[in-house]
């Protein structure tokens, strides 16, 4: 898919805003928002406040996660809408390790440059991304993609956020159902599954697409499960090896265990192409008393854990399907979405449990924004758009 990269006016935008990056695209094709990054096309879901006292956002926001975790924001779109204390927001706090606070009722974060909300932070987000991306917002209609599962305090709260942003006009659409027009672009079928798999969450959906307007039958997910918790199991089975090895803790210390997740990440990513990679274990913590600096895993040790993150998934797939009342045998296609879908094994033990080849022809990371962006380019997919059509 070429990236478009001139300055020339933009009527519609589809925009994947994502629990670990933003990507917005147009006709059917990613925006450069991040010339720099190995990957132009994606922005990290991040903002950092440092004590300098300025405001990142995208790689340069993420890269401070494993020096400042309490004030890198990651993840926040698993809050958004959230009241305060309520369970969302208590597994939240659980879960990362910022302090959570009461706004106007709302659970918002506690960071160097006063508390915001999850709203506030996905609105900067799409500021930026439409900036790195050369593009107006107050010129442009937006279709932004939502989890199935938003219900309609997270809707209004991600509509919210585009309204801040400033764009002219903005309407939602569910990520399977984006996923799904991209596609149908070049295929027709009526049962699709979307297996989407992301950093930091995982969703399913069973979508009817024998007309428009494409309906979502069934669908489940788990906010919490993701590349993330690759990361985090791989990291720890590194931290048992040192142990052992060097009678070293690198789990003591959560700073240290951040640095050797972040460290954990980069060799899952290079073990997608390669056979081995290695871990430089002085700069996860230069204290440690190393004999040997580095720390090899390999492709076989992240099918291993990918496998056992697959089959966990597996639960909700016969969730969907039975609440569908629809067979594994009559589900047409099965669509990847989610740039966890490229870990070593996942698309053929996806393939085994649906006895035909799941479609990866589209980039994972890209295919939501893509779809959305057709819907909004389209005047005959309108009817695909949540609360019919664009609000100002």
């Amino acid at each position: 898919m070429a990236h478009r990269s001139d300055k020339a006016p933009l009527g519609s935008l589809g925009i994947d805003l994502g629990t670990t990056h933003t990507v917005i695209a147009h006709h059917g094709a990613p925006l450069v928002v991040a010339p720099a990054a190995s990957r132009p096309t994606l922005l990290p879901s991040a903002l950092a406040f440092p004590p300098s006292g300025e405001e990142l956002v995208g790689w340069e926001a993420r890269a401070r996660r494993p020096i400042d975790p309490a004030h890198t924001l990651l993840s926040t779109k698993r809050l958004i809408g959230a009241r305060f204390g309520s369970p969302r927001a208590r597994r939240f706090a659980e879960h990362h390790p910022y302090a959570v606070v009461d706004r106007d009722g709302l659970a918002a974060l506690r960071t160097r440059a006063g508390d915001l909300t999850p709203v506030d932070v996905a609105a900067r987000l799409l500021v930026a991304a439409a900036a790195r991306g050369e593009c107006d917002p107050s010129a442009r209609r937006a279709v932004i993609t939502v989890p199935a599962a938003f219900e309609a305090a997270e809707r209004e709260a991600t509509l919210e956020a585009a309204r801040r942003a400033g764009f002219a006009a903005v309407a939602l659409v569910d990520e399977p159902v984006a996923t799904a027009i991209s596609y149908l672009e070049r295929s027709n079928v009526r049962y699709g599954v979307v297996y989407d798999l992301g950093g930091g969450t995982f969703d399913l959906a069973l979508v009817d697409c024998s007309r428009y307007p494409f309906r979502v039958v069934a669908h489940a997910g788990d906010p919490y499960l993701g590349g993330d918790d690759v990361d985090r199991v791989l990291a720890e089975r590194v931290a048992e090896r040192v142990l052992c090895r060097h009678r070293w803790d690198l789990a003591a210390d959560p700073v240290t265990f951040a640095r050797l997740v972040g460290a954990c990440e980069a060799a899952k990513i290079a073990l997608l192409d390669a056979e081995t990679a290695s871990i430089e274990l002085a700069e996860v913590d230069p204290a440690g008393p190393f004999a040997d600096p580095r720390v090899s895993v390999s492709r076989a040790d992240l099918a291993g854990i990918t496998h056992d993150l697959v089959r966990g998934t597996f639960t909700l797939v016969d969730h969907v399907l039975a609440e569908g009342r629809v067979r594994a045998r009559d589900v047409d296609a099965i669509f990847l979405a989610g740039g966890s879908t490229a870990l070593p094994g996942l698309r053929e033990l996806v393939g085994q449990y649906f006895q035909k080849r799941a479609r990866f022809d589209l980039d994972p990371m890209h295919v939501v924004a893509m779809g959305a962006s057709l819907a909004a380019a389209r005047p005959d997919l309108a009817a695909l758009l949540d609360a019919e059509g664009f609000a100002a």
